[in-house]
This record gives structure tokens, C-alpha cells and sequence, in this order.
């Protein structure tokens, strides 16, 4: 049985039609999925946010009721941040 140039014809449209089906379908899927990652990645950075102002709110109040303390962190935290940097900086010239 010899086959015909119509049955091979016919046979690559089908396999052409179920390669651009499942390419579309594979489309859909990954652009489902950057959807998802950008709404998670909103709901994360929002978080970040909702979490940062709240620090910073009650970081501010602490100062506020004790000026004294907070003065003290301050220069303390400016002591280690300034010793990390000169020591880093003087390792980098050696």
C-alpha cells in the first residue's frame, strides 16, 4: 500500500496543529505562572513595607520617651559602623 502525497499532507497539518496547540497551551501556563510570581512579589514587597513603617514608628517612639538611650544607640551603632568600615578599608590598601 503506497501512500498517497494527501495522507502525508494530512498527517503533518495534524502534527503542525497539536505542536502550535500545546505551544499555546504552554504560553497560558507560563504567563499564569509570572501572574502568580508578580502577585506574590507584591504581596512580599508590601509586607516588607507595612513592616518597615511599623519599625520605624516604633523606633521613633522609643526615642521620644527615652532621648537619653537613643542618643546612646545612635553613637554606638556609629562606633561599630565606623570601625567595620576602617577596618575594611584599611585591609583593602594592604
Amino acid at each position: 500500500m503506497a501512500i498517497s502525497p494527501n495522507d502525508i499532507s494530512n498527517k503533518a497539518n495534524g502534527l503542525a496543529t497539536d505542536f502550535k496547540n500545546k505551544a499555546m497551551s504552554g504560553e497560558h501556563q507560563i504567563e499564569r505562572m509570572v501572574q502568580n510570581v508578580g502577585e506574590r512579589a507584591g504581596a512580599i514587597a508590601s509586607d516588607v513595607a507595612t513592616t518597615t513603617r511599623d519599625t520605624l514608628r516604633t523606633s521613633r517612639e522609643y526615642v521620644v520617651d527615652h532621648p537619653v538611650k537613643g542618643v546612646a544607640i545612635a553613637a554606638a551603632a556609629g562606633l561599630v559602623v565606623g570601625s567595620l568600615l576602617t577596618m575594611s578599608l584599611s585591609s583593602r590598601r594592604s
